[in-house]
């Protein structure tokens, strides 16, 4: 292999592990779901 591959290889590899970091360490952010559960409810049960 020539130096010219193994330089485009160590880079290619050094880019493949900065999208991997860069993904992991974003926040997610999940959107709330509109259930029934996420509300109080009108009556309590032991009521």
């Amino acid at each position: 292999m020539s130096a010219l591959t193994i330089i485009l290889c160590i880079w290619a590899m050094v880019a493949l592990c900065a999208v991997l970091f860069i993904r992991g360490a974003t926040a997610r952010v999940e959107r709330p779901t509109k259930s029934t559960e996420s509300r109080p409810a009108r009556f309590s049960i032991a009521e």
